[in-house]
């Protein structure tokens, strides 16, 4: 809202507030109508967004004319505000703000208090629009910029009362920010507290030390000796700084440092040599040749084994509290055996997911999801470790866009275009030299027993060419059999010559083929096998019950050889119950596997593997409630381990875990045998993907189901396929292609006579329609939807197309009709137990009454919806129907009661990061109540 002459000026809905901010943040500049639409609607307008952006505009002429104020004129093509922009808040901030900066401390103490008065809560906060929030996110630095600066001058001016006072509740948003802390001890040793100053420091300095693992930078190690001395010229009147200089415009980071992402690897136990490498490396993050405007960029390359990814995760732990806004760690997978280097774009919204942008909330195009990257990481002080990357191209659109950061990469390729164009400071590492061979073999055997056979070492070590890989294998071969002479490992390394090219070719996966072999062949029979079957395996990792299953063996007995596997270095237990292979011994399983087992055996396993993951994907039906025809998969195949559940919690939970390796399995099953399969895993994992806003991915895997359908000649299977594609791509705002989708179902439905499936996909359109503000087509697929629900015989879809006829025809404000529609689904609901739908009609039937302003009906309505939702751990519509209750509640005068629905669906839509939090906790100010009380 907004106010005039009169008082409160009414601005309308959310999407009309929004044109009106963004010509705000331009004023007396013309905004082009097209980017009016993109700033308001981003990737998703609505069909007619012309005309709604003049609807708009008209009535926001209005509201503003009467109140006496500035309305938008057309103007140069597009649309202004003609005002003058220090009559807009913001840019008045920054006028201010830059003549703080300019003038003497005298003048400066007034002005930076006038532009911080301006401050009233979070710019745009109520408002649905990622480009004000990306503006609103620059401007939050920007005050915070200010605060910093302000307080340097009211410290320099004796007024250190007023600091105090203001940085208590500072430090408790910020406790880590040294030049906040700086100032802190500073205005402490002012009044005359000395003590309390150095209490702080050595607060400060454990909490960095035990939080991300640093010391206090130079400068505030400086102030706390100044102060231990109690230098003379710390106090005001003296040119002395009392803080680290900084830049005027200097930002917090990106995020408080006790919520900063660390997703570094655990370090290398034992790491020793490439003491040049990471001198190295350390010259790359202390030097001062790089321009202000760059991000500091570092490539390792090297051959496979070399120890690229030991290198960066070990010198990345030892810098890591240079980094106090987080470490994220990102596999690229460029050489990974099965070829799927991951694609720049879903190492994007990976990233984006590590940074706290949930699915729901990511962009739809790669270069939106890119913008907000690089918002995301404005002005934070993290390290990114990209790690196995294919070449530059897959890296660059990771880059951050703004200093701070530093970005790490490994890669078998040099990355020269990543070098020349970014000034990437490459490093490539070549073999360790025989001291340093020696010292990993130490280091993992003790220095006694390499005395005790010099001449074995040496053999070893020639034979290893320098390869840390191959030393840890052979190590981790020797400590396990503390008996058996090292003279033995040598002898049998050198016999592999000829037989294995031990070694000695170019390529790496050849190099270090022999020490695999024997560290193979030094298995139990059942570990080999394991290992080999293992390969088949396309996830990057996989779980205890997947491996059980491939293996066609017990779990504890599965576990036990897993535990062989990793003692002897072939596997790694990277979680608790998650095993991964290094890339080289993962493509040697599958050499193996392919030399020593029958085709037979091979499908045999395979088989078994994705009987596993379908058996137990469609496990997690039962506990994730969705109206639709089940499907009855083919029993599992002898020794396969399938995951049951026992609520929604723990199926959810196992998705989650499972998620990368089933879309894997998915993308990576190319043998037509196994189609129906992939058809199936589709059906199942359709639910989960929706719920969770992976539209991508669920793109991605019905796609690949649907290539299975029309293989299959599964037309039943493909309409439905179609159907999930149409949804999705519609939450994406790809309207072409749901068309296209939505005509593809509809034409396979009408051919094979499914009248379910028809009603289904009308449903679909009816829910994007409304979506769009378009009501009336909305209604019309909803009619639709009831006629060949009618015709169907599925009692189940009768009903929900029953609510959808009422919920739209409420839309339009025909509110009787809604309820007779409604409460024609009823009964039908209550007889086949559809608890889920019953909510939704209850939910429809709140609205409808409380449009007629028959409170009491509408609340009894919403409550029952909502009780029924939290029954079922259904929270997302729990806090819907919560928030809608809250407004019956303060259309009836019962502000209190309103205040609680409010608060209770408020509590919800934060958990879950709901895009309705904004405008709820809106509700809740406007009541009298903090929303984040």
């Amino acid at each position: 809202m907004a106010y005039g002459v009169d008082g409160i000026v009414e601005l309308g809905p959310t999407r009309q507030r929004t044109v009106l901010a963004t010509l705000l943040v331009e004023p007396a500049t013309a905004v082009k109508p097209e980017q009016l639409i993109d700033r308001v609607w981003g990737e998703r307008p609505p069909q007619r967004a012309r005309q709604t952006l003049h609807t708009y505009l008209s009535r926001l002429r209005t509201a503003l004319e009467a109140a006496g104020g500035p309305t938008p004129v057309r103007r140069g093509g597009g649309y202004l505000l003609d005002v003058e922009p220090t009559a807009v808040d913001l840019h008045r901030f920054r006028e201010l703000v830059a003549a703080a900066r300019a003038a003497d401390d005298a003048h400066a103490a007034g002005l930076w208090r006038d532009a911080l008065a301006l401050w009233r809560g979070t710019p745009f906060d109520d408002l649905d629009s990622d480009w004000l929030h990306g503006v609103a996110a620059g401007l939050e630095r920007e005050r915070w910029a200010a605060i910093l600066d302000r307080n340097d001058v009211l410290l320099r001016g004796a007024d250190h009362r007023s600091v105090l006072a203001d940085l208590a509740p500072a430090l408790d948003e910020h406790p880590l920010n040294e030049r906040l802390a700086g100032q802190f001890m500073v205005a402490l040793y002012a009044a005359g507290r000395q003590a309390d100053a150095l209490a702080h420091y050595r607060t400060l300095r454990q909490r960095l030390i035990d939080d991300i693992g640093s010391e206090p930078g130079p400068a505030l190690r400086e102030l706390h000796q100044r102060i231990l001395h109690q230098d003379p010229h710390l106090v005001p009147g003296v040119a002395a700084p009392v803080t680290a200089p900084q830049p005027a415009a200097a930002a917090p980071p990106a995020r408080p440092a006790s919520d900063a992402p660390t997703q570094l690897p655990a370090d290398i136990a034992g790491f020793t040599g490439r003491d040049d490498a990471v001198e190295q490396l350390d010259a790359v993050l202390g030097g001062a040749g790089d321009p202000p405007s760059a991000t500091v960029i570092a490539t390792i390359g090297g051959t496979g084994g070399i120890g690229k990814t030991a290198l960066a995760v070990h010198w990345a732990h030892r810098v890591r509290g240079r980094f106090p806004d987080g470490q994220l760690y990102l596999n690229l997978r460029g050489f990974d055996p099965g070829g799927q280097a991951m694609p720049s774009g879903t190492a994007l919204r990976t990233l984006l997911e590590l940074l706290g942008v949930p699915p729901t909330k990511l962009p739809t195009t790669m270069e939106a999801q890119a913008g907000l990257y690089r918002s995301r990481l404005a002005d934070a002080r993290m390290l990114l470790l990209l790690d196995n990357a294919r070449d530059a191209e897959q890296v660059r659109p990771l880059l951050p866009g703004a200093p701070g950061s530093l970005v790490l990469v490994t890669s078998r390729s040099d990355l020269a275009s990543l070098v020349a164009a970014e000034g990437a400071r490459p490093l490539w590492l070549d073999g360790l030299d025989a001291g340093q061979a020696r010292l990993l073999l130490a280091s993992r055997l003790g220095p006694d027993r390499l005395a005790a056979e010099p001449d074995a070492v040496d053999t070893i070590v020639a034979a290893c060419a320098g390869l840390p890989l191959a030393l840890a294998i052979i190590a981790a071969r020797a400590a396990t059999r503390p008996t058996l002479p090292l003279s033995a490992l040598a002898a049998e390394l050198a016999d592999a010559g000829n037989r294995l090219d031990a070694l000695t070719g170019p390529d790496a996966a050849t190099d270090v083929r022999a020490v695999f072999s024997w560290s193979y062949h030094a298995l139990g029979a059942e570990a080999a096998r394991l290992l080999r079957v293992l390969g088949l395996h396309p996830g990057p990792d996989i779980g205890l019950a997947a491996a059980a299953s491939l293996a066609r063996r017990p779990v504890p007995q599965t576990r036990r050889l897993l535990d062989e596997l990793c003692a002897a270095h072939l596997l790694s237990e990277n979680a608790p119950g998650r095993y991964a292979f290094h890339d080289l011994i993962r493509a040697y399983a599958v050499e193996l596997a392919h030399a020593e087992d029958s085709a037979d055996d091979r499908f045999a396993a395979q088989r078994r593997m994705l009987d596993h993951y379908l058996l137990s994907a469609h496990a997690t039906d039962e506990w994730l409630p969705a109206t639709r025809d089940p499907i009855s998969p083919d029993p599992a195949s002898p020794g396969v381990v399938v995951t049951t559940f026992t609520d929604n919690p723990g199926a959810r939970r196992w998705l989650t875990d499972e998620l990368a390796v089933l879309l894997a399995v998915v993308q990576g099953t190319t043998d037509p045998r196994f189609d129906r399969h992939i058809q199936q895993l589709g059906w199942s994992l359709a639910t989960f993907l929706l719920w969770r806003g992976h539209w991508h991915h669920q793109i991605s895997v019905q796609e690949a189901a649907l290539r299975a359908a029309h293989r299959l000649g599964d037309q039943p299977g493909a309409a439905d396929i179609h159907r999930r594609l149409l949804y999705a791509h519609m939450m994406l705002g790809r309207r072409e292609q749901a068309h296209g989708h939505s005509v593809a179902a509809l034409d396979l439905y009408a051919a094979v006579g499914d009248n379910t499936g028809s009603a289904r996909t009308h449903l679909g359109l009816m829910w994007f329609f409304e979506q769009q503000g378009e009501y009336h087509d909305a209604l019309r697929h909803a009619r639709q939807a009831l006629e060949f629900a009618e015709r169907s015989g599925n009692r189940g879809v009768l009903a929900v197309a029953y609510n959808g006829v009422g919920w739209t025809h409420s839309l339009v404000g025909e509110h009787e009709t809604a309820i007779a529609y409604c409460e024609r689904a009823l009964p039908i609901l209550e007889e086949l137990g559809e608890r889920a739908t019953m909510a939704d009609v209850w939910d429809s039937l709140g609205h409808a009454y409380h449009q007629l302003g028959r409170h009491p009906e509408a609340i009894g309505y919403y409550q029952r919806a909502a009780d029924q939702s939290r029954e079922m751990g259904d929270r997302r519509h729990e806090a819907a129907h919560l928030a809608r209750l809250g407004d019956v509640h303060s259309s009836a005068g019962d502000q209190v009661a309103a205040r609680q629905s409010w608060g209770a669906a408020l509590a919800i839509f934060d958990d879950i990061d709901h895009p309705e939090a904004g405008s709820t906790r809106s509700k809740l100010a406007a009541a009298g109540q903090d929303g984040a009380a």
